[in-house]
This record gives structure tokens, C-alpha cells and sequence, in this order.
């Protein structure tokens, strides 16, 4: 991915100089300075609106060019997954919704699959190529005083473009038979949760992006981790319901204290429309608080990470 030309004068100051391997600390930027980067962020973004776009729309149009489906793939990646899985785990392991659970709506269990795999398909690929993007680019961060924060945004906001057409697919769909159309005041909730998903996909990218810098084997450990943390988040199994709930009930404490559970939960009570109610036994506003605190706090943790370690960069990549 290559941004378009950039304003010296918009972008961040040149790199400061230190002693090569050396990880950077609070010695050259403090407490006071990270939160009134953190404050600034948004400020920040406006400036270089410009040019997030432009690699955004670069980076769409690279993924999909000379393809013959173009701008269809974010849709036929996850219901390619959508339909391994289903037949992996509904035929081969023979899991299903007891009927008095479906009443008689059959594709209730295909829609839980299928919005969990498009949610997790989106951030598993944010995290991934997100660890990556700095040192990717590094002929930008070393040549440029180039806002390198920007990296990882792109890869976060192109995942979440994905995942609204993988979106507006399902509610196509829900026009037919195989689904209902959710209400429109429940579907205001759609871009709370897609800006929640996004914050906190950006601030674990920017964490794994700044290790990857200084430790190459990150982006390795997060493909480990990104399918260990696949299995452990409900996308294939359903946590509240008799039997199971029984069977996980050590590990659940674990599994309720997963924001991707959290996140998970909301979406499907918007776009399910809270049935069959049996799957969401509690106020999804709880899943979005807790989510929330996560984002916030994830964003906080990446982005000083990041700026504690942002002056090694040019040294590093």
C-alpha cells in the first residue's frame, strides 16, 4: 500500500535520534505528553483525513483489482468459511438448536454462523495484517515524516468497509423468506458497534504493529493467537443454552470476561432481532458497556505503546 502525496507540513515531526536497540522510554515523551496526543487524537485524524482515505480506497482497490468478483470477495470469503464450519460443526459433530428453541425457524443456527464468521473474519484480519503494517512500510517511515498511527487505521477501516457490504448483504437476505428484516430503531445500534469494533481492533493492532517493530516474531505469535482466541470467543456454539452452558460452566467466568463474546452478543441481538430469546438471556446494553470499556481501554494502551516506541521506528524497520 502506497498513500498518495503528503504535506511535509501536516505530518508529524521527524523521528527523534537514539542509540540503535534501545527501546525507548518515558525519557523522551512522559505521562502528560501521551495524553495530550491521546487527546488529540481526533484532531489529528481530521488533519490527515486526506490521506486516510486515499489509502483506504487504495488499499480496496489493490485487494480487489483484476478479480473478477471485485467487490463481492468480502462477501464470498465469509460465507466460504460460513460454510465449512456449518457442516463441520451442524453434520459432522451434529450440533443443532433444540426445536423448541427454533420453533420451526430453521436457519436460525446458519445466521448465528454466519454473523459470527463475517465479525470474525474482519477483525482477525485487522489484527493480522494490522501487526505488520509498520514494518511493511517502512520505506514511508523512514523517508517521510509520515503519521505512521495512520498504518494500522487503514488496515482497521478497510476491514470494517468489508464488513458493512458482508452487512448489507445479510439484510438483503433478510428480505426473503430465509430471515426477518430487523426494526429500523434497533438497527441504529449498527454504527455504535461498528465504531466500537474499530477502536478496538486499532488500539490491538497499534499494540501488535509497535512490537512487531522491535520484535519480529509478534506477527507470528498473533496468528497463534488470533485462531486460539477464534475458538475461544461463541462464534460456532451457542454458550446460554441448557446442556451446554452445564458443560462450560468452569471456563465461563473466562468466557463472559472476552470483550469479543461481548461485541459478538450485541451484534447478534441487533441483527437477529433478540430470537429465538433463549440465545440472549441477558440486556445486550450490559455486552455494549463492558465492550466499550474495552475499546476505550485497548485504544489507550495501543496508542501509548505506540507513541512510547514511534521515535525507534526508522531506526527499527
Amino acid at each position: 500500500m502506497t498513500p498518495g502525496p503528503i504535506d511535509p507540513a501536516a505530518a508529524d515531526p521527524a523521528p527523534h535520534t537514539a542509540p540503535a536497540g534501545r527501546w525507548v522510554t518515558g525519557a523522551s515523551i512522559g505521562p502528560a505528553d501521551i495524553a495530550a496526543r491521546i487527546a488529540g487524537f481526533p484532531r489529528m485524524l481530521f488533519e490527515h483525513r486526506d490521506l486516510v482515505l486515499t489509502c483506504v480506497r487504495r488499499d480496496l482497490e489493490a485487494r480487489f483489482k483484476g478479480t473478477l468478483l471485485g467487490f463481492l470477495w468480502p462477501l464470498v470469503h465469509p460465507l466460504f468459511l460460513f460454510v465449512v464450519y456449518y457442516f463441520i460443526f451442524t453434520k459432522l459433530l451434529a450440533q443443532k438448536l433444540p426445536e423448541d428453541v427454533v420453533k420451526g425457524r430453521e436457519t436460525t443456527l446458519a445466521v448465528y454462523m454466519f454473523l459470527g464468521v463475517a465479525m470474525w473474519s474482519g477483525f482477525g484480519d485487522t489484527l493480522l495484517r494490522g501487526a505488520g503494517s509498520i514494518v511493511d512500510n517502512g520505506n514511508l517511515i523512514k523517508k517521510l515524516a509520515f503519521p505512521a498511527e495512520v498504518l494500522p487505521l487503514v488496515v482497521a477501516l478497510v476491514n470494517a468497509v468489508t464488513f458493512v457490504i458482508a452487512l448489507g448483504a445479510f439484510l438483503i437476505a433478510s428480505c426473503t423468506p430465509l430471515w426477518h428484516l430487523p426494526s429500523w430503531d434497533v438497527l441504529l445500534w449498527v454504527p455504535v458497534l461498528l465504531f466500537l469494533q474499530v477502536l478496538f481492533s486499532y488500539g490491538l493492532a497499534l499494540l501488535l504493529a509497535t512490537l512487531n517493530v522491535f520484535l519480529r516474531d509478534t506477527a507470528q505469535i498473533a496468528g497463534i493467537f488470533v485462531t486460539v482466541w477464534m475458538f475461544f470467543t461463541p462464534i460456532f456454539w451457542v454458550p446460554y443454552l441448557p446442556g451446554i452452558r452445564e458443560s462450560i460452566a468452569p471456563y465461563l467466568g473466562w468466557i463472559e470476561g472476552n470483550p469479543m463474546a461481548h461485541l459478538l452478543y450485541a451484534w447478534r441481538y441487533v441483527l437477529m432481532h433478540a430470537e429465538p430469546v433463549e440465545i440472549f438471556p441477558h440486556d445486550p446494553l450490559v455486552s455494549v458497556g463492558v465492550f466499550a470499556l474495552w475499546a476505550l481501554g485497548m485504544f489507550v494502551v495501543g496508542y501509548s505503546v505506540f507513541l512510547l516506541g514511534k521515535s525507534r521506528f526508522a531506526d527499527e524497520v
